[in-house]
């Protein structure tokens, strides 16, 4: 049995897998028009077409050396916006915020205590 190498440079059933929970509600609510793959020795790269754009918006990419990065086209150019050694670690900056907890309001201050305590 002989056993094939993965390429470090194509994304992983887990980074897929990653992507997709980040994916597809945004293409089933509509705000994604398309997702399109493309590979090479280089990288591996998902691209992110918006509706009524006709150029790639986000690009998720992992290259050779193993490292994710998130970038965003202005039309002036691509501009990384993550990184991380894994895609949970890049695509954290797509990640839901965890809420926090308020906290209990100060006591107020009355006037007559607040002169005694100067």
């Amino acid at each position: 049995m002989s056993v094939v190498a993965f390429s470090v440079t194509r994304f992983t059933p887990a980074d897929v897998a990653e992507w997709n929970s980040i994916a597809m509600p945004k293409l089933d609510r509509g705000l994604w028009a398309s997702v399109t793959r493309r590979s090479d020795r280089e990288r591996d790269e998902l691209l992110v077409h918006f509706p009524n754009l006709d150029r790639p918006i986000f690009r998720f990419e992992r290259d050779r050396h193993g490292v994710y990065r998130l970038l965003f086209n202005d039309r002036k150019g691509w501009y990384e916006i993550g990184r991380g050694d894994t895609a949970e670690e890049c695509l954290s900056v797509w990640k839901g915020r965890m809420p926090r907890t308020p906290r209990a309001p100060a006591p107020a201050v009355q006037p007559a205590e607040a002169e005694t305590a100067l």
